[in-house]
């Protein structure tokens, strides 16, 4: 059966970067088919997600342009004849500041508003 090597996604994707994945399965016999899942539902070109194939055993998948609605478990799936093998990774995409928060000092007894 097919072996993938595991994958990582970077832990700090914020909102509106992009993000790549590349499955490659090392083993197993030919022909093989590498498939995604979002969630655990096919995954074919939507949200924005595009995935390509780059040889029988790798498969490449890119967000332009990451939202919310992109956070989730991404699952790359690679079979054969003799079996599959799945290999799973979660994209958490974190918001950015509109205003990067400060640090304000104000002195004892003075007037402060939050």
């Amino acid at each position: 059966p097919p072996h993938i090597l595991p994958f990582e996604i970077e832990e700090s994707i914020y909102y509106g970067e992009s993000v790549q994945m590349t499955c490659h399965a090392s083993k197993g016999d030919r022909p093989m088919s590498i498939t995604w899942t979002f969630e655990g539902k096919d995954l074919s070109s939507h949200m924005e997600i595009k995935t390509m194939k780059m040889a029988e055993q790798t498969s490449f998948l890119s967000i332009a342009s990451v939202t919310g609605a992109h956070s989730g478990n991404y699952t790359c799936i690679a079979r054969n004849r003799a079996g599959e093998d799945r290999y799973s990774t979660t994209l958490n995409i974190k918001a950015r500041w509109i205003i990067e928060p400060t640090d304000k000092a104000f002195a004892q007894g003075s007037d402060a508003k939050v």
